[in-house]
């Protein structure tokens, strides 16, 4: 047992807080033997300080004690941020059981009467201190993740702002006789711009210490959307002797995020030429939907989707059977996923259909500008 923050590397530290030193004895021995270390604190203010010191996996606190109890001591652990989420075991005498609810409201995660089952005490220490340390760990892993995926978008700036400048040089040098030069470099230079949109987005929302894209409803004018994107698909469609056509009905405006509407309508534009057959035609549908909305459906003639790949096909990090293997090992499985979350978070919803004749139909609503649902 440790008088002080020194402990054992690699052992639970366990913080036992009780006015009597004997109680402290026999709780720190059956501990230590069991292969915990131990803390001892005789007082609230003492308990405070050593764990200000060494913040311990768990800690057991007396209920009762003079100057500062327990309740005392919970409110300082509570405010205090290093020690706000350690679980906390009050030890209680059984004719004290009356300030059990008190002790839960007050963040206490369980509790020991005195006298205590050594077997009763070892098992919730153990169950607390472990549920603790999976915490830990996924906090630790989730962190990680974050860091290494803030990294890689700030350092995918570097290359998009060379792209799109090069594309800038490029274009005030070729003639004006060179039309497919002009509109690729044209089309490099757009998708840089969207990309550096869409990642210096992300990075601010990762220093507001938001997870989810922030979006920003606007008036969202349809029609110069949609055109824009299949000019900037054009080239890539006309690779594989695809067709692009758009089908567009008066002039729709959405109320929706101009970047995450561009975001869905590429994804599924791409998937179509990706997956889609030579040769054939991509048709870019959009009309009325559902009242108070609009829907934009992109419908290739690929293979389609098997029903077993329906069940799962939103979901994150799931790579359909349909798809070959080649595509498959150049896919994330997050696309889809996060284009259902987009158009979902912007009041709209996002669904498949088996396209009549052979093919795939993506289709997704999000609500007119002006009305609701309900209207």
């Amino acid at each position: 047992m440790s008088d002080g923050p020194q402990s054992d590397v690699g052992k639970p530290l366990v913080l036992v807080v009780d006015d009597q030193v004997s109680n402290i004895q026999t709780v720190g021995t059956l501990l230590s033997r069991s292969g915990f270390d131990v803390m001892p604190a005789t007082s609230g203010a003492q308990a405070l300080e050593r764990a200000s010191l060494r913040t311990p996996d768990l800690i057991l606190l007396d209920v009762l004690m003079p100057s500062m109890d327990g309740f005392a001591v919970l409110a300082q652990l509570r405010a205090r941020p290093a020690l706000r989420a350690v679980p906390v075991i009050f030890l209680t005498a059984a004719n004290e059981r009356e300030l059990l609810v008190r002790a839960f409201g007050a963040g206490a995660v369980d509790y020991v009467t005195k006298p205590f089952v050594a077997e009763e005490l070892l098992a919730r220490v153990r169950t607390h201190v472990e549920l603790k340390q999976m915490r830990d760990h996924l906090e630790r892993i989730a962190r990680e993740r974050a860091d290494l995926t803030q990294i890689v978008a700030h350092d995918l700036k570097g290359p998009l702002s060379a792209i799109q400048f090069s594309a800038s040089m490029l274009g005030q040098q070729v003639g004006q006789d060179s039309s497919r030069a002009r509109a690729l470099i044209e089309s490099i230079g757009v998708s840089a711009s969207d990309a550096l949109h869409f990642i210096q987005g992300y990075l601010g929302r990762w220093a507001d210490g938001e997870l989810r894209r922030r979006h920003t409803p606007v008036a969202l004018a349809l029609r110069p959307l949609c055109e824009r994107k299949l000019a900037n698909y054009h080239w890539a469609a006309g690779s594989r002797q695809m067709q692009l056509v758009l089908d567009i009905q008066g002039e729709p405006v959405v109320h929706a995020d101009l970047m995450a509407t561009r975001h869905v309508l590429g994804n599924l534009i791409s998937n179509a030429i990706k997956y889609g057959q030579p040769d054939t035609t991509i048709d870019i549908v959009v009309g009325p939907g559902r009242a108070g909305f609009c829907k934009l459906s992109v419908m290739d003639r690929g293979p389609g989707i098997s029903n077993a790949d329906q069940q799962k096909l939103f979901r994150r990090y799931v790579r359909l059977g349909s798809i070959n293997a080649e595509d498959r090992g150049e896919s994330s499985g997050l696309g889809l996923a996060i284009a259902k979350q987009e158009v979902t978070q912007m009041g709209g919803h996002l669904w498949y259909e088996d396209r009549p004749g052979g093919g795939s139909v993506f289709s997704f609503e999000l609500p007119i500008e002006g009305q609701s649902a309900a209207d």
